[in-house]
């Protein structure tokens, strides 16, 4: 009798340890998409993308693991992925910052999401404007102050972007939405400030 206790735990145990694995396995991000965005971003010509990219799939399959059976995020980690793949930079963000409005994360995990998001937009500031005249100081602030955790050392930067005569309409949209994220209602501030100074005696 005992015999059969100890083989039926002995398969209850290795069962349970099979599902724990594909458990995570399942909540991975998808491992084509990450290969993908690696090797594009390492082909680049600006080496930062490729030092970039790594630290944000590192964080994306961390986060992946992390959250079990998690469809809903995993999804939003693969299509990030996807956009960002395919040059869908806005999307990319949208999906990043999305992360953070998941439910049910712990404050472990919603640090990583944070992260994933900081890494996502370091990297698209680097690869739109890192070549913009005028830019490579404050594009440099950005950039390592997001990988850094240090958000707040990169908005003035991102105003001073955002400020640039030299930029696109597409690069306009893709700064503000980064410069939105971190700084709500910036744009409404510049605006008052714009019209005090035309009042006379400013």
């Amino acid at each position: 009798m005992k015999h059969h206790l100890a083989e039926f735990f002995a398969v209850v145990t290795a069962a349970a340890l099979l599902g724990g694995l594909n458990s995570t396995a399942f909540a991975q991000a998808d491992a084509g998409l990450v290969a993908g965005f690696l090797g594009q971003a390492k082909s680049a010509s600006d080496s930062q993308l490729g030092a970039i990219a790594s630290e944000l799939t590192g964080k994306i399959q961390s986060l992946g693991a992390a959250l079990g059976g998690n469809a809903a995020v995993t999804a939003r980690l693969d299509d990030t992925l996807k956009a960002l793949t395919g040059g869908n930079d806005s999307a990319a963000l949208t999906h990043a910052f999305d992360l953070v409005k998941s439910a049910k994360l712990t404050p472990d995990q919603l640090g990583v999401a944070k992260q994933v998001g900081n890494l996502a937009s370091a990297y698209v500031v680097q690869k739109n404007f890192a070549s913009l005249p005028g830019a490579q100081g404050d594009v440099g602030t950005i950039v390592s102050s997001l990988r850094e955790g240090k958000v707040t050392a990169a908005i003035p930067a991102m105003k001073n972007v955002a400020a640039n005569t030299h930029l696109t309409d597409g690069q306009k949209q893709l700064i503000t939405t980064v410069a939105d994220k971190y700084a709500p209602g910036w744009e409404k501030a510049k605006g008052a400030m714009d019209s005090l100074k035309k009042l006379p005696g400013f």
